[in-house]
C-alpha cells in the first residue's frame, strides 16, 4: 500500500467519523434545540463560517452542507440561510480562483497553451454566453466541490466576474435548497 493510498484511507476515515459524530449529535440533540442554544444570530454566523471553510478547503471540501441542513431543520429562515451560507462559500471560493489565476506559471507550457486556447474558444462571439450559464447550473445543482471549476477557469485566466458571479448565484440556489431540505425534508429521514 502506497503512502498516498494510506492518506486517502485516513482522510476517508476522518470523514466517516465526522458523519457518525454529526449523526449522533443530531440524534441526541434535535436541530431546533441546537439552534435555540446557539441563537439565531450565531446560527447565521456558523453558516457563514462553515460556507467559508467549505470554499477555502480545496478538494477536501468541509461538509458545510450538513451544517446548512441542520440549521434549516432548526428553524432558521431558509432564504436568509441560503444567502448567508452562499456568501461565505463565495468568499472562500475567491481564494481558489486566485490560487489558479496566479498559479498559472507552475503549469507546464503545453498545458498553458491548451488553457489559453480554451479561454479564447470560450470567449468567442458565439460561445461567450455558454460558460456563465454552465457555471451557474454547476453551482446550483451539482453537489460537488466548486474548486474543480474555479481553479480550472483561474488557470485559463478566464475573467473573474464571468466565473464568480454565476457560481455565486448558483450557490445561493443550492444552499437555499439545502436549507429547505433541512426545514421540510429532514423529518422524513429521522
Amino acid at each position: 500500500m502506497t503512502p498516498r493510498h494510506k492518506k486517502q484511507i485516513v482522510a476517508f476515515g476522518f470523514f466517516l467519523l465526522f458523519l457518525a459524530v454529526w449523526s449522533l449529535l443530531l440524534y441526541q440533540f434535535p436541530a431546533d434545540e441546537m439552534v435555540k442554544n446557539l441563537g439565531v444570530t450565531n446560527g447565521f454566523a456558523v453558516a457563514f463560517i462553515a460556507g467559508f471553510l467549505g470554499g477555502v478547503s480545496t478538494f477536501t471540501s468541509a461538509p458545510y452542507p450538513l451544517v446548512v441542513i441542520t440549521l434549516g431543520a432548526g428553524g432558521l429562515n431558509p432564504f436568509l440561510l441560503g444567502l448567508v451560507a452562499a456568501s461565505g462559500l463565495f468568499l472562500g471560493d475567491v481564494t481558489s480562483y486566485f490560487f489558479g489565476y496566479y498559479g498559472h506559471h507552475v503549469v507546464p507550457n503545453g498545458l498553458q497553451t491548451e488553457l489559453e486556447r480554451f479561454r479564447n474558444w470560450m470567449l468567442g462571439r458565439k460561445r461567450a454566453w455558454m460558460a456563465p450559464v454552465l457555471i451557474f447550473l454547476y453551482g446550483a445543482f451539482f453537489p460537488l466541490s466548486n474548486d474543480i471549476v474555479i481553479i480550472s477557469f483561474g488557470l485559463a485566466r478566464y475573467p473573474f466576474w464571468r466565473v464568480m458571479l454565476p457560481l455565486g448565484l448558483g450557490s445561493i440556489i443550492f444552499n437555499t435548497i439545502l436549507a429547505f431540505l433541512g426545514k421540510y425534508g429532514l423529518e422524513y429521514f429521522l
